[in-house]
């Protein structure tokens, strides 16, 4: 009679799984690994929203500068809500041209636009980019008819704020023209054409904006103090309602007069940031960052 054995596996020692010291091993492995590319793909993050930032202030670039072709040199209006020759807010008479875009904290849109959910603000500032009323255009739409460029994707500083009914704080557009190109007030030191700036090159048209009252209102200016000769030195930003950002980690984009974009690092960011948070800073902190955007701050001051 044959006898058939039937033997454990486990008792010859054949098994294949991993031990506890094996899988502590790879576990710590896979840490080492985490820790080494987590910042390295954060950092490739950045990179591609400040890539599609750039390319939105280029897009809006190149409007500028066909709008300017097709109306006989005349820079777009910089502001963002219509103004009479006496500053007085009216749909009605638009001397400098229509607003860029059209904001909708001044009741100048029609329809009214719906504040009562996020979308609903959204698709109004879109609107205002758009078609601000049924017989205004916007004037930069045909050139660039996408009004997501207004939005700059690593822009959070008021998406996570909205309240319903409130009428705001809520930001969706990122970026506020220059005051002194056709912008608010059309004061003094406005230029109205394009042949007016000498230096395009070094000359900014939109700056990221962090206006506390959430919609970037009007357009954008900074206390400038002294001229060419001095380098500007003392101007500083204002508070509040025009601190420029920080969107990309340490830097703020720009758009230049002459269809060149470039990402700008702030020599304190820290400080720029807590500033544009509505934080008091000590001007001191702030002076190389200022001195900066005053010396490429375009106007009759700085042609």
């Amino acid at each position: 009679m044959k006898i058939i054995r039937f033997e454990n596996s486990l008792r010859r020692g054949s098994s294949s799984g991993f031990t506890l010291i094996e899988l502590l091993v790879v576990i710590a492995i896979i840490a080492v690994l985490a820790a080494i590319l987590l910042p390295a793909l954060a950092a490739a993050k950045y990179r591609a929203l400040t890539a599609t930032c750039l390319n939105n202030l280029k897009q809006l670039d190149t409007a500028w500068l066909m709008y300017a072709d097709d109306n006989d040199d005349l820079l777009v209006n910089l502001n963002t809500y219509f103004t009479d020759k006496n500053g007085n807010v009216t749909v009605t008479t638009v001397p400098w041209g229509a607003p860029w875009r059209t904001d909708i904290s001044n009741g100048q849109q029609q329809p009214a636009p719906n504040k009562a959910t996020q979308d609903g603000w959204v698709a109004a500032i879109q609107q205002g980019y758009r078609k601000p009323t049924p017989t205004i255009d916007g004037p930069l739409f045909q050139y660039a008819p996408n009004p997501n460029i207004m939005h700059c994707p690593a822009d959070k500083h008021d998406l996570l704020k909205f309240t319903k009914n409130t009428g705001g704080p809520f930001c969706f557009d990122s970026y506020s023209g220059s005051q002194y190109l056709n912008g608010e007030g059309h004061n003094g030191n406005c230029q109205f054409k394009r042949a007016d700036i000498k230096h395009p090159v070094d000359r900014w048209m939109w700056i990221e904006s962090s206006d506390i009252r959430g919609e970037n209102i009007g357009s954008w200016e900074m206390n400038i103090a002294g001229n060419q000769a001095s380098g500007f030195a003392g101007s500083s930003f204002l508070d509040g309602n025009d601190a420029p950002a920080v969107f990309h980690v340490a830097s703020a984009c720009f758009n230049f007069c002459d269809g060149h974009v470039e990402s700008h690092r702030w020599a304190n960011p820290g400080a720029v940031a807590s500033f544009a948070n509505g934080t008091s800073v000590p001007a001191a902190a702030l002076s190389k960052d200022a001195l900066w955007v005053a010396q490429h701050y375009a106007g009759r001051q700085n042609p």
